[in-house]
């Protein structure tokens, strides 16, 4: 029998804005310090998954977004330690104007410069697997870390 675990929902956010996109660099006050990652946090009791993506977005940027879409779910498994139901969203902005706060500095990047940042690991797939979908199509997914920030297995299908 598979051994039975509880997960943190939390909401993985793609903001879009001509041909970029907007990611934080970690702050000093997070594990991940020095990481690009897409913007995103907790989804709070009774709160709906497009709600909490675009309450973190506001949170964290300042940013208004429109547009914003489900685009795929992954269930992570030790990264730092925790297990995850990550909720994966796209999201447009009229802006590239920003707020940065406490969570770290933001930054929009060129998609073809990702390549050049300290980033996590999986999301450059899972970026890759939104541009290339249907706007109606959803992906699942699969993923271990190393109790760290190390990526040892990522599996995603387009349902």
């Amino acid at each position: 029998m598979a051994e039975r675990h509880i997960v943190i929902p939390r909401t993985m956010c793609f903001v879009f804005h001509d041909n970029k996109v907007l990611l934080i660099k970690g702050s000093s006050e997070k594990e991940w310090e020095g990481k690009y990652d897409p913007l995103g946090g907790h989804v709070e009791k009774g709160e709906s998954i497009i709600n909490s993506s675009n309450r973190e977005i506001k949170e964290e940027s300042g940013l208004d977004v429109h547009n914003t879409k489900l685009r795929g779910i992954v269930h992570v498994t030790n990264f730092f330690g925790k297990n995850v139901m990550m909720f994966v969203t796209s999201s447009n902005s009229n802006t590239k104007k920003v707020i940065s706060g406490s969570e770290g500095e933001l930054e929009w990047v060129n998609l073809e410069d990702l390549d050049t940042l300290n980033i996590f690991e999986d999301v450059k797939p899972i970026l890759r697997h939104i541009l290339e979908m249907k706007p109606d199509k959803l992906f699942i997914g699969t993923s271990e870390f190393d109790g760290k920030d190390k990526l040892l297995a990522l599996d995603i299908k387009i349902s």
